[in-house]
């Protein structure tokens, strides 16, 4: 660790003294704590008098850091770093650590230990979908199909799971045609999430989500989710003194099941059959408590199950995006649903509720 600042006001210049005693160096990484903060400029001057100005001028969300930094060629003896940077409104005082590989020490150094960001409180919010990054340190691209069928959204914000990774570039395709990048490109630790992302403009309804991102080299295969919230759900979450609820107008119950066991997995199944009609697309919710699904399959009448990719842990109070029930738009009969989950120990029993419609 070469030092560490505290941002005061919304706009600071701060340096850090480094030195030759230090020892020399290939590359660093700067870690946020305490509040979110945005980097105006940073400055790495050498003992040579060169200096490198590296690209992150960005927000860093709190409990994050910025990629690995590899030094330019030549002299790696740093003589001092020079910040400019303030904190969010209405957030408090960021501390800025900077942590840098020295020459020669190897890979038992580790990485810095950037402190664990608090889970990502869910309720209220829709999850569009997730996917995982592959290859490691390639880049890859990927893209979350979501449809007019999930309603209209304000806001969302990205979670990052299971590794480290390095966003480059996302876009936002909306109903009409439009489309919208936000300001997205930047390192995320395992475990933390993007901010809050407001919609130009009215709520729109999202086509799809495209991203362009990597793994970082050596940190495993992260998993990116994509939560998304509109103003009506704000509005039922005050009124109801944060009790969410899923706006059911529309769509029919099929069933409803409580998962038993603390931690154990469980098997469950809802029968439907021909006398509840056909339908086209459906949606889970889960209530009570937090759950990691398994597996979930649905039985039609005629033709193979279908096994939606929904294994992933729930909040209490979420819900999945709409699954639509066949690519051509016709309704189907469901014979049965089937489930395999668990809850999270210590989490209480979790109710899980099958709409469709």
């Amino acid at each position: 660790m070469l030092g560490e600042r505290t941002v005061n006001g919304r706009y600071d210049h701060d340096r850090i003294e480094v030195g030759r005693i230090e020892g020399k160096f290939s590359k660093l990484t700067v870690v946020v704590e305490n509040s979110d903060l945005e980097m105006i400029d940073f400055k790495i001057e050498f003992a040579d008098n060169t200096n490198y100005h590296p690209t992150v001028n960005q927000l860093f969300r709190e409990g994050t850091r910025t990629r690995v930094i590899d030094l330019p060629p030549g002299e790696h003896t740093i003589k001092f770093l020079d910040f400019k940077y303030k904190n969010t409104p209405g957030g408090g005082n960021a501390k800025v650590g900077v942590w840098a590989w020295k020459i020669g020490d190897g890979a038992a150094a580790g990485a810095p230990p950037v402190p664990q960001a608090p889970a990502f409180n869910s309720a209220g919010w829709t999850l569009l979908g997730e996917r995982e990054v592959h290859g490691h340190g390639r880049e890859d691209h990927d893209r979350i199909d979501v449809g007019r069928y999930e309603g209209r959204f304000s806001k969302l914000t990205v979670v990052v799971q299971d590794a480290d990774l390095e966003m480059l570039d996302m876009e936002v395709k909306f109903g009409r045609g439009e489309s919208f990048r936000p300001a997205m490109n930047y390192y995320f630790r395992e475990g933390t999430r993007s901010r809050v992302v407001d919609f130009p403009g009215d709520e729109r309804v999202i086509r799809a989500i495209e991203f362009r991102y990597r793994n970082v080299p050596h940190e495993g295969h992260a998993k990116v989710q994509v939560w998304a919230k509109n103003e009506n759900a704000d509005r039922d979450h005050d009124h109801d003194h944060g009790a969410w609820r899923f706006e059911s107008k529309g769509w029919e119950m099929l069933g409803e099941r409580e998962v038993h066991g603390h931690g154990r997995e469980n098997s469950d199944r809802i029968d439907v059959g021909r006398a509840m009609g056909k339908f086209s697309k459906l949606t889970l919710v889960v209530l009570d408590s937090e759950l990691e699904m398994l597996d979930f399959s649905i039985r039609f009448k005629h033709g193979e199950p279908y096994h939606p990719a929904v294994n992933y842990f729930f909040k209490e109070g979420t819900r999945t995006k709409v699954i639509e029930l066949s690519n051509d738009g016709h309704e189907r009969t469901i014979e049965a649903i089937e489930f395999k989950y668990r809850n999270v120990p210590g989490e209480g029993h979790a109710k899980v509720q099958v709409w469709a419609q």
